[in-house]
């Protein structure tokens, strides 16, 4: 299945599984994990959670950042987070248009821990998306509806 034949968030979440990612339901339309998470940082879910969360509610699609997953994910939140990327050189690497910005994907480097960071004044409009994080994956949909 391609990722165009995808239609449902449980065929999405079987495909980012697929991709070695942990995967948690996010409440509809929200960013916010609707069951307990910690977990999932340690393990990623099996088929039969994804059936039991993605089959009966509309829940936004959450992957979890970091070693479980091997992504390490920048969020360019603004223009001007995403104009201080392209000066700065920041690696060409799988994105994801987000409603304010976009996500940059990379992979987890194997010799570091990487962890999360956000609002640095050094670093207007980008966080990072590492161990202990998650990021809201497509084809969630927005709080606007969108």
């Amino acid at each position: 299945m391609t990722k165009q034949e995808k239609q449902t968030t449980l065929e999405w979440s079987e495909f980012y599984l697929s991709e070695g990612f942990s995967v948690i339901p996010l409440f509809p339309k929200d960013k916010k994990p609707a069951v307990p998470w910690k977990e999932f940082q340690e393990r990623k879910p099996s088929q039969e959670e994804l059936s039991q969360w993605f089959s009966k509610e509309n829940y936004n699609v959450g992957i979890v950042t970091g070693k479980i997953s091997g992504i390490v994910v920048v969020d360019l939140d603004s223009d001007t987070a995403q104009d201080f990327a392209q000066k700065n050189g920041f690696p060409d690497t799988p994105s994801v248009r987000t409603g304010k910005g976009c996500h940059l994907y990379y992979k987890y480097p194997e010799d570091m821990e990487i962890r999360n960071f956000q609002k640095r004044d050094d670093l207007p409009g980008i966080d990072l998306r590492g161990d202990g994080g998650y990021v809201v994956a497509p084809p969630s949909i927005h709080s606007s509806g969108s």
